[in-house]
């Protein structure tokens, strides 16, 4: 019978806030973020209100043409050639921003 016992090593945990993990959360939000590099770079989306109800408005403007924008693209996916995608999606963006625009006026 052997008197010898195991000594288990308790790793330390990582803190909550350590740097790793704040690159973990901020990473897709900045740098890996497919909308902010593509989409707002072709569509700009960034405007100043200090009215919350202007704010609101064009919160959800910017959604419409999002949602709107992806639903049309989508529906037409199979019948755009691939070279000439990219202009059909900017012509159906200025198309949906035209429309609010219009319709905010």
């Amino acid at each position: 019978m052997s008197t010898e016992t195991q000594v288990q090593e308790v790793a330390q945990k990582e803190s909550l806030f350590s740097k790793k993990n704040r690159k973990l959360l901020s990473d897709p939000l900045n740098d890996n973020n497919p909308i902010t590099v593509q989409v707002l770079g072709i569509c700009s989306a960034l405007a100043i209100t200090v009215q919350f109800q202007q704010a609101v408005m064009m919160s959800l403007s910017v959604l419409f043409v999002m949602i709107g924008g992806n639903v049309i693209i989508s529906m037409l996916r199979k019948i755009i050639p691939d070279r000439i995608r990219i202009i059909v999606q900017l012509v159906v963006v200025a198309s949906l921003v035209i429309v609010v625009d219009e319709t905010l006026k």
